[in-house]
């Protein structure tokens, strides 16, 4: 078996050049796992080349992000052990739990989104619904990215861990479904890791590819495992339990299971002030280096 294969694909919003953004990736997944398992945290910085980054944004958006804007705010990660009591406040607030109760009952009545007036939360719906319109060819092209990426993963026979960070793991799933009915490819997924997806909303899965499909169809077939971790406090994921959502695919046994933890503490503060879905704040979490080292260590094991 060769060299085991993490494939990352990130959400949406202009991302750094892609070198310093894997570059920035690859530490806080490195200091990630080392707060749950320095040890595999140690052989994980010794194979650098496992980690693949499917730098899509560009493609979308035409331009980049400096990533200084952001350094200030992964040192933080970096430095503290864990979030401060004003991440926590912040997180739990009243007004950002209005704000969610807001966007999950607009999920339920659609027609509620075009009144969400927070410029961050109408930014996203625009840049999604620009993704599942395949505005100008884009997702396609996205999509054919990220399929290159497995399938060069496949062809080396790797063990692939599938991450996928909110409209990145959208993206994703879309992608296991194309190649799994409409080019019929062997090759599987070890294990899916979704972190602030919003496979859950409603909003989403009625415009997936194979939404409107049925049976098997409707699902991807070469998932062997899913597991789904989001913060406290994320606006995007919304706490929807995709165990619950996606239960259908175990049901078929088409994933042996799908997993959610919905308690993750992140604390990444940006220009913006504090961001729990930011990427760099996900991957440093103890929870996910858990998810990782975990999976690193089967392969060993294997």
């Amino acid at each position: 078996m060769s060299e085991p294969a993490i494939i990352y694909v990130p959400g949406i919003k202009p991302k750094p050049p892609a070198g310093e953004h894997r570059a920035a990736l690859w530490r806080c997944l490195v200091e990630g796992v080392r707060r749950a398992d320095p040890a595999v945290s140690a052989e994980l910085a010794r194979h650098g080349g496992c980690f693949s980054l499917v730098s899509w944004a560009h493609v979308f958006y035409g331009t980049q992000r400096e990533l200084a804007l952001d350094q200030p705010g992964i040192e933080r990660l970096l430095a503290l052990p864990g979030p401060e009591p004003r991440d926590r406040r912040e997180a739990t607030s009243w007004q950002r739990r209005l704000r969610r109760a807001l966007y999950l009952l607009s999920d339920a009545f659609p027609p509620l989104f075009d009144l969400v007036s927070d410029p961050n939360m109408r930014a996203t719906l625009d840049d999604t619904r620009r993704y599942f319109d395949n505005e100008n060819g884009v997702a396609v092209t996205v999509r054919h990215m990220v399929a290159d990426a497995l399938l060069e993963a496949w062809r080396a026979d790797r063990r692939v861990l599938l991450v996928g960070h909110s409209l990145g793991s959208v993206i994703a799933f879309d992608v296991l479904w194309e190649l799994s009915h409409r080019f019929a490819v062997p090759g599987r997924v070890d294990l899916f890791l979704t972190i602030g997806s919003p496979l859950g909303l409603a909003f989403v899965r009625d415009r997936l590819l194979g939404a409107h499909e049925s049976g098997r169809r409707r699902y991807p077939t070469n998932i062997d495992r899913w597991t789904n971790l989001a913060a406290i406090g994320e606006m995007t994921a919304l706490d929807r339990r995709l165990a619950t959502t996606w239960s259908p695919m175990v049901d078929l046994g088409l994933v042996a299971g799908i997993t959610d933890r919905l308690d993750l503490a992140t604390y990444f503060r940006g220009p913006e002030g504090l961001n729990v879905h930011k990427c760099y704040g996900y991957l440093v979490d103890p929870v996910v280096g858990a998810t990782v080292a975990g999976w690193w260590r089967e392969g060993v094991a294997g």
